[in-house]
């Protein structure tokens, strides 16, 4: 089996990124990538975040994971004060992939879930000196900025596609807290069910985090779900990341199913 790296950036990855392996008679049986991302939102105890993905036949997946790891290595070198983890994202069903991380020593405690949840009642103030606002997105300069902060709390980002297609949909809300103009939190409902949203984002800004701002906001676009015949919402969440988990907790909410798993290996 033979290793080797594209000649040119492969799909936006830099080469040096990419590995190819391929049999004695050079047929390629398989590609394989990693991303290096800063996330210090969703996971501030690990913060460096190297996602790698691995498309290959059995047969090249122990070379082509070894290269990947070693890669890492050489990525975290960078960074050497900083936790992190090494990551990939997969299908359940996808049993035969499952089995390769865990037997290669990644553990899959960490996974992308669905949770459905009804509607809370409640308060919905908002903060001192602070307004109620709808964001702003009649151009497309605004929509990108909106995008730009919604994804700096997100480990995969909204598209602008995505979200063109979104304020199209019936149950589309995109509100927030701002002061002086200055976003403190937003969020981002949509959905075409006669009964039942999505909640794609929720976000507050860090230094103004446990003083219930998310409850509210949440509190305050369920109202106005409620005034549209919606009474329920689906979305998704890490079960690893604690203040997620918290705020389902505290909605009653419960799991649908689970998306992807995701296997990973801790780094310090």
């Amino acid at each position: 089996m033979r290793l080797s790296h594209p000649s040119a950036p492969f799909q936006g990855i830099p080469a040096d990124d990419v590995f190819f392996a391929a049999n004695e008679q050079f047929v390629q049986m398989g590609v394989a990538y990693i991303i290096l991302h800063m996330q210090e939102e969703i996971y501030p105890e690990r913060p460096l975040q190297l996602f790698i993905d691995i498309q290959a036949q059995p047969t090249a997946r122990n070379l082509l994971l070894g290269a990947l790891l070693g890669r890492a290595e050489q990525l975290r070198a960078q960074f050497p004060q900083l936790k992190g983890r090494i990551y990939t994202e997969i299908a359940p069903s996808q049993f035969d992939l499952v089995s390769f991380y865990n037997q290669s020593g990644f553990s899959s405690s960490d996974a992308r879930e669905e949770h459905l949840f009804t509607l809370p009642v409640g308060s919905a103030q908002a903060p001192m000196g602070c307004e109620f606002a709808s964001v702003p997105l009649m151009s497309v300069q605004d929509q990108h900025a909106f995008l730009s902060r919604l994804n700096r709390y997100r480990m995969s980002p909204i598209t602008h596609d995505f979200l063109t297609l979104q304020i199209q949909q019936p149950c589309f809300m995109a509100l927030g807290y701002y002061r002086a103009g200055h976003p403190i939190a937003e969020i981002m409902v949509t959905g075409a069910s006669p009964n039942t949203a999505a909640l794609v984002m929720l976000y507050v800004q860090k230094d103004m985090r446990r003083r219930g701002i998310g409850k509210s906001l949440l509190c305050a676009a369920s109202e106005l779900l409620r005034q549209r015949g919606v009474n329920a919402a689906l979305t998704q969440a890490f079960s690893a990341n604690q203040a997620q988990a918290g705020l389902l907790r505290s909605l009653g909410a419960s799991r649908r199913r689970v998306i992807n798993i995701l296997p990973h290996i801790d780094l310090g």
